[in-house]
């Protein structure tokens, strides 16, 4: 929070940082401004209108029949964009004129940067006034309507403050100027009129302010002339407002208000919402706006004071955003440069609490609308619609209080000043750690680290530890999957290619069981008691999906000889078996006949001859399950394991190849069969115990208690066992991000002012390497690439404050000789600590990933014909993107981010046929615990709360690493899983454990009570195993007992 207490430097040296950070504010918008294509509508229409207005001239801009809603205004800055583009031939197509269009929004947000400095200068101390600027400028809600968007609200709030401000100031005639230019530039500069009204009364000069409407007026006319003279006249700037202030007849468009919240989004004004229409209740959110924006003018304290007039401008717009109707997303932007000129003119700083709270709020408002528009679909409300409008009421509710309290009562609450003894009692916490040892080289100070790394698992540890992980593997190994390979196969490469095969006598076939390969087509098979006469044709489908499974394909035929025929080619089997009525064995082949001169020549080389189909019977299945076949995704994820392993063309190619190529080892060292494409996942799985184990043992300060608590919540977790049993990618991503997140946490609680720097960097380094794995395995990995650098920045920080508070110590000649040499030493080993560290960053954390993932693609890029590039590499990128971000599709297990944590819609992923018994079911499910699902989210908000407040930093890198890794989702439009919380859990039970021991501070049978939560969890695990397993079991008692929830679907039927 920005304090008002003077400091040392002087307001040069504040005013150098300021124009370093807003340069790299500019370099960074227009960085944003290339990279991101914006509203595509918004800026063509932009272009549009500017090369009417510089080719026909703006005396033809508003013609009839053209769309133009925008007021002369901005016109004005379009035609100068537009002679630009056409002085350097600029392409409109390209990012250069996008760009272009772009700029005069981005300088709008310097300026009001500028101005916020300059104002706040006057009021304030150099470095809050330099603070308050660079607050605003980096506000991600700022930045994303101008280099992002490439909206102009930007610009039109410059000149919307300059006009309330020069209100505020007394300066009525110049204010009239500036609020006629803001009517000019948008007409949403019209709902801030009682701002100016209101100024106009309190001040009492009416001759002043008749001349502020003169200058106001003559500005507008003068301006708005060239385009109406011929055009309308004035009467055509009045139908062109009332025009543009009708449109839009909706209750709301994409704003994250009150309709938004009940429904109303795109809803007709013409339609009833508590009894009366949308268009009604706006109306009167207008009128009410109205009067609270006059009942705080005149209850404000001291009477006649204009300084109000920011807070009064807060309160129309915030209450017409959220009640009126026909309201846009960015219809909120002016009020976060309100709050901060409010702030400096009351220094009360719960309107700062106020603005960043409106500022995540819009952020995420705007940047969920563009995310929508880019990938082509209208938003829709779900959980982050409903939540960021609870939010903002709750803000708005808040705001209104924040009025009374400072403005009715008069009672402000000021930003404390920082007393020479918090700076003294700062410095002292500082410098705790830095306690002198021995330095036997005389450079480096040899102490042991905070993170106590001397400390070694002890026997106890490693029993716990073993045990709890040899109970899990026994677990999770038992019922994986058949061990019988299906490792030769054919492929046909020619329609109408036929064989036959003798059954050695004629037999009544029940059915015929076909192992899918890859790939989809179709087959005919016909039968017959002689070798020339065929009949009973059956056509089999081979589809998508079917991939690395049995087909089952039933028949009621007496037969002694089956010809197959090729219908349509692009697929592969595995196997082929027949078999009798009323047995589970297949039939003995006999002779394999081909049909046509040249039909063995057809076959696909990689694949081998028609004989293949049938050398492997002895492990053909009966009955299609999980357990002798794919399911789910493992029809992409193993099936391009195989491909790898074949050099076939891949199919799949929409996530990184690394987890693939792991599954492929164990299809490689186990055959392809079920046990070998999930075996490695599921030895990930089972490794994640032993290092939830140690991080949590690190984590708790050593205490075998919450490390073993730690590793048998997450074995009894059902995502984990499920999704760890699934030869899917997903194990892979989150088994290196808990490992990336361990070492960075190894590296947080180091220091390089105690041990050698390149100590440090060991930790900071494997972190590193370990997050261009993961990443090569899955993009959510790159979500926890931002808590890294968060985590990074901390400890670097730390390092700061302690080099700060040496050079303040020698200074004021604290501490004794001993004392005064490591002060020294510090402040020698900062700057080059520093460099060498981030420079290592450049190589751990950008090089070596560039390199692994890179390395990664070569299956991918050299299957079949294939050559590895680098521009194939650059495509293969551009695909995966463009696959995820326009995904459009529908699934009914799908879900929400926010409905994740509360298990609104487990993942369906096995249901098993034709059972033994009827009564059974046969099930695999993927979703939570929920005894440590639904404590959890709570448990992570307490862990936030309770760490900062305490200042208990070893805890930060679990909050931070869970948000790194869930708050990218909220801004993600694409269908998604309940499965991509999976990377959040073991961070959850980490915080989890972390209330525990709160609790168990303050009364010691909290420990009991931990272990009581363990055990419900683990009989949770017991009670819900079968339909985490697809285990046979009683359909009673998965649908009475299990089945809590109707959306809980477990079984079929």
């Amino acid at each position: 929070m920005l304090r008002t207490q003077p400091l040392e430097k002087s307001s040069t040296s504040y005013r150098s940082w300021l124009i370093a950070a807003m340069a790299a504010a500019l370099i960074f918008r227009l960085w944003v401004a290339i990279k991101v294509p914006g509203y595509v509508n918004d800026i063509k229409t932009f272009m549009y209108w500017a090369d009417r207005a510089y080719q026909n001239g703006v005396q033809q801009f508003y013609e009839e029949g053209v769309f133009a809603d925008y007021p002369p205004g901005y016109v004005y800055i379009l035609y100068v964009l537009a002679a630009i583009k056409s002085w350097f031939s600029i392409n409109p197509d390209t990012s250069g004129a996008t760009l272009l269009f772009k700029l005069p929004a981005i300088v709008a947000d310097l300026v009001s940067s500028w101005l916020i400095y300059r104002f706040a200068k006057t009021k304030l101390n150099p470095a809050a006034a330099a603070g308050l600027a660079m607050l605003y400028v980096f506000n991600p809600a700022i930045w994303i309507n101008s280099a992002g968007w490439g909206q102009v609200d930007s610009f039109f709030t410059l000149f919307l403050i300059m006009a309330i401000s020069s209100m505020a100031g007394e300066r009525l005639e110049r204010g009239g100027i500036w609020f006629a230019l803001a009517v000019l530039i948008k007409p949403q500069a019209l709902i801030f009129a009682p701002v100016v009204l209101l100024a106009y009364w309190h001040k009492r000069d009416w001759k002043r302010a008749l001349t502020s409407v003169a200058y106001g007026v003559i500005a507008f006319l003068v301006l708005a002339a060239p385009f109406f003279l011929n055009n309308g006249g004035l009467m055509g700037v009045i139908e062109l407002y009332k025009a543009t202030l009708s449109s839009y007849p909706y209750a709301t468009l994409n704003a994250f208000n009150l309709y938004a919240l009940t429904g109303g989004n795109w809803a007709s004004l013409d339609s009833n919402w508590l009894l009366l229409s949308y268009k009604t209740w706006g109306n009167i959110a207008i009128v009410l706006a109205v009067v609270a924006a006059v009942w705080f003018s005149f209850k404000g304290k001291p009477k006649r004071n204009l300084g109000i007039s920011y807070f009064i401008a807060i309160v129309l717009i915030t209450i017409v955003f959220l009640f009126a109707t026909k309201m846009h997303e960015r219809y909120l932007f002016p009020v976060i440069l309100l709050y901060v000129f409010a702030y400096i003119e009351s220094q009360d700083r719960r309107l700062l609490h106020l603005m960043m709270g409106f500022s995540v709020t819009h952020f995420i408002n705007v940047g969920y609308v563009l995310a929508f528009s880019e990938a082509g679909q209208h938003t829709v409300t779900d959980g982050i619609v409903i939540l960021c409008s609870i939010t903002n009421l709750c803000l708005f509710a808040y705001l209104l209080y924040v009025g009374y309290s400072l403005y009715v009562k008069n009672d402000p609450k000021p930003v404390p000043p920082l007393t020479q003894e918090e700076l003294r009692e700062a410095d002292r916490q500082a410098l705790k750690e830095l306690e002198p040892q021995s330095t036997p080289k005389g450079k480096e100070l040899q102490a042991s680290t905070s993170d106590k790394s001397g400390n070694k698992l002890t026997r106890k540890d490693w029993w716990w530890m073993g045990g709890i992980t040899v109970v899990y593997a026994i677990v999770a190994l038992l019922n994986l999957g058949s061990f019988n390979s299906l490792n030769t196969g054919w492929k046909p490469q020619q329609n109408g290619q036929s064989f036959y095969v003798d059954l050695g006598q004629t037999q009544q076939l029940e059915r015929v069981n076909m192992f899918g390969g890859v790939g989809a087509g179709k087959l005919k098979l016909e039968f017959g008691n002689s070798p020339d006469a065929w009949s009973g044709g059956v056509e089999v489908e081979l589809k998508i999906g079917d991939d690395l499974k049995w087909v089952v394909q039933p028949l009621n035929v007496s037969a002694r000889y089956a010809k197959v025929t090729v219908a349509s080619t692009g697929f592969s089997l595995q196997e082929m078996a027949f078999y009798p009525s009323g047995s589970d064995q297949p039939l003995p082949i006999g002779d394999i006949v081909y049909i046509g001169s040249n039909a063995a020549a057809t076959e696909d080389p990689r694949f081998g001859p028609v004989e293949h189909l049938f050398d492997e019977q002895s492990s053909a299945a009966y009955k299609s399950t999980y357990w002798n076949g794919s399911y789910f995704d493992e029809i992409y994820h193993a099936r391009t394991a195989y491909e790898f392993l074949e050099d076939l063309p891949v199919y799949e190619n929409t996530h990184p190849p690394l987890g693939k190529i792991l599954i492929a080892i164990g299809i490689k060292l186990f055959g392809l069969s079920p046990f070998g494409w999930r075996i490695i996942g599921t030895l990930f799985g089972i490794a994640m115990i032993p290092l939830m184990y140690i991080f949590v043992l690190r984590l708790f300060r050593y205490r075998t208690v919450f490390a073993a608590a730690g590793a048998i919540l997450l074995a009894a977790d059902f995502m984990h066992f499920t999704q760890t049993r699934i030869a899917t990618i997903d194990v892979y991503a989150v088994f290196f991000i808990m490992l990336m997140f361990y070492f960075m946490y190894r590296y947080y609680r180091m220091n390089f002012y105690l041990v050698a720097l390149r100590k440090t960097l060991v930790p900071l380094s494997l972190a590193g390497g370990v997050f261009g794995i993961g990443a090569a395995s899955k993009w959510i990995v790159l979500y926890g690439g931002a808590g890294l650098a968060v985590m990074l920045g901390l400890s670097l920080f730390d390092r700061y404050k302690q080099y700060a508070a040496s050079k303040r110590a020698l200074v004021s000649g604290t501490g004794n000789a001993e004392q005064r040499e490591t002060y020294k030493r510090v402040i020698q080993a900062f700057p080059r600590n520093t460099l060498l560290t981030l420079a290592s960053c450049l190589v751990t954390y950008i090089a070596i990933p560039a390199v692994i993932y890179s390395l990664s693609f070569i299956p991918v890029l050299n299957a079949g014909d294939g050559k590895y590039t680098f521009e194939g590499l650059v495509s293969q990128q551009e695909h995966m993107y463009s696959y995820h971000s326009e995904l459009v599709a529908t699934h009914p297990y799908s879900s929400q981010w926010w409905e994740w944590p509360f298990m609104k819609r487990p993942v369906w992923y096995y249901s098993g046929k034709d059972l033994e018994n009827a009564n059974d079911v046969s099930s695999i499910s993927v979703f939570g615990n929920p005894l440590i699902w639904w404590t959890g989210l709570f448990a992570v908000i307490g862990a936030f709360y309770i760490s900062l407040k305490r200042k208990d930093k070893r805890m930060y890198i679990v909050w931070i690493a869970y948000l790194s890794q869930y708050l990218p989702w909220m801004l993600v439009p694409r269908l998604t899983f309940i499965y991509h919380y999976f990377a959040m859990v073991p961070f959850m039970i980490m915080a989890i454990l972390y209330m525990f021991q709160t609790a168990e501070e303050k009364n010691p049978k909290w420990r009991k009570y931990l272990g009581l939560y363990v055990a419900a969890a683990v009989v949770l695990f017991i009670m819900f195993y079968p339909v985490l397993s697809g285990l046979p079991f009683s359909k009673t008692y998965v649908a009475h007992i299990l089945r809590w929830f109707p959306s809980w679907v477990l079984y079929s039927g």
